[in-house]
């Protein structure tokens, strides 16, 4: 039976996309670059809402449902969204996401990177993408995704950019340092990490560079050799080469 699939266009919706050439100009403004959105909208009774992305997004994904239902499959699980409840997905993590078709979600959501991005994500536990949030924490989370819609146009300036910047961390940090219902994780790998060192067996025979493996970790150059020395005693590509030599013997 066909099924109709629509990823936006909603009555009554909101959706700004910054400008990929204007993101470009900004994104190293020293109040943006830690954590800035790159989407960021309003669908309320979103009926057939519908996206895959089978090699995941760029961008990590917050989508906050308010009413209706939905589900979301993650990796090799599924996950019912309903009310109250915030489903985040980790850039480059394949997902797909739908709508309910009886009880169509009203979500607000935004699409967010930067350096310091990947720290949220990486409070979830393993295979953990969607998290309860308490009633206290609720209004204030819809309030301010509010306030960034109020200053955005469709013409977009710094100031615009630098507001919504630390409006989303206001979310973030609701859902997961003022939210009862949910326990933040410290696993003892980063899942950046964990990535880069993935993307290295997997290139063993090759001779990726520095930036190719930054890039497939989602980080800047320099945040990811800090961050892979902090946790593995040695720079990427040295310890890529002592990779190989252990595999060749």
């Amino acid at each position: 039976m066909f099924r109709m699939h629509i990823p936006d266009g909603f009555e009554g919706q909101v959706h700004f996309v910054v400008p990929r050439h204007f993101l470009s100009q900004v994104e190293n403004h020293p109040l943006l670059h830690a954590l800035f959105p790159t989407d960021i909208g309003w669908y309320p009774q979103a009926r057939y809402h519908y996206r895959d992305r089978p090699n995941g997004a760029p961008e990590n994904i917050l989508i906050y449902c308010v009413a209706g239902k939905g589900w979301a499959r993650v990796g090799d699980r599924t996950h019912k969204i309903r009310p109250g409840s915030a489903l985040i997905i980790p850039s480059g993590e394949p997902h797909i996401y739908s709508a309910s078709l009886d009880d169509p979600w009203s979500i607000h959501w935004f699409h967010f990177r930067g350096e310091t991005a990947y720290q949220f994500t990486q409070q979830l536990k393993p295979q953990q993408y969607v998290i309860p949030v308490h009633p206290k924490a609720r209004q204030p989370i819809v309030e301010t995704f509010e306030e960034c819609y109020d200053t955005l146009t469709d013409d977009f300036h710094i100031r615009q950019m630098i507001f919504c910047a630390l409006t989303i961390q206001r979310v973030l940090a609701w859902i997961f340092f003022a939210n009862p219902n949910f326990e933040p994780d410290e696993p003892a790998l980063p899942r950046a990490v964990d990535r880069a060192l993935a993307f290295m067996r997997d290139h063993l025979y090759e001779r990726p560079s520095l930036a190719e493996m930054a890039q497939h970790t989602g980080l800047s150059v320099s945040y990811f050799s800090y961050l892979f020395r902090e946790h593995m005693g040695a720079p990427p590509m040295d310890y890529f080469i002592k990779l190989k030599m252990q595999y060749a013997c």
